[in-house]
């Protein structure tokens, strides 16, 4: 492609599912529009998708390199950091497996324990994983983001959460 005096060349295929993912996200938004407009039926939705949306906007430049007249793209510094490989360590895919399964005893344990203690755990669990080693840290941000998330829903959301402390 051909604008002026530059040649850009086109990603078709990242530009074809992105847009696909965008146009499978508005139709969504459109569809949960069309059945309520009630805020309880779209807390979750429409915030989602207008941020996915938004995002299709800033990634959509991305489908768009130039190049140059010789036909090779430009320079190091316009490459994509993300298309080198990244040397995946043995420590850091068991951090992710720790990580996925301490989300999934969150969600296990939300009914059991309730969602205030649970979500405490989670989020001492994973500041661990990620290497928080200050005890005084790890607790008070926790806490902190227990209560936000625990009296957010309840402001945001009429559900009865099963708490053991809140």
């Amino acid at each position: 492609m051909r604008i002026g005096r530059h040649s850009y060349a086109i990603d078709y295929g990242h530009l074809a599912l992105i847009t696909f993912i965008a146009a499978v996200v508005f139709w969504y938004l459109l569809d949960a529009r069309s059945v309520s407009l009630s805020v309880n039926n779209l807390l979750l939705v429409q915030p989602v998708a207008l941020f996915a949306l938004a995002m299709y906007l800033f990634i959509l430049p991305q489908c768009f390199h130039k190049v140059e007249e010789r036909g090779a793209e430009v320079a190091d510094s316009d490459k994509d950091p993300l298309d080198e490989s990244l040397p995946m360590e043995r420590s850091d895919v068991v951090r992710i497996a720790a990580l996925s399964i301490s989300l999934g005893l969150m969600v296990f344990l939300l009914e059991p324990l309730g969602f205030d203690l649970s979500m405490f755990l989670f989020a001492v669990a994973a500041m661990v994983i990620c290497g928080e080693r200050r005890p005084v840290r790890v607790v008070l941000y926790s806490a902190a983001v227990t209560l936000v998330a625990i009296y957010g829903f309840r402001a945001m959301i009429p559900y009865p959460m099963p708490t053991l402390l809140l």
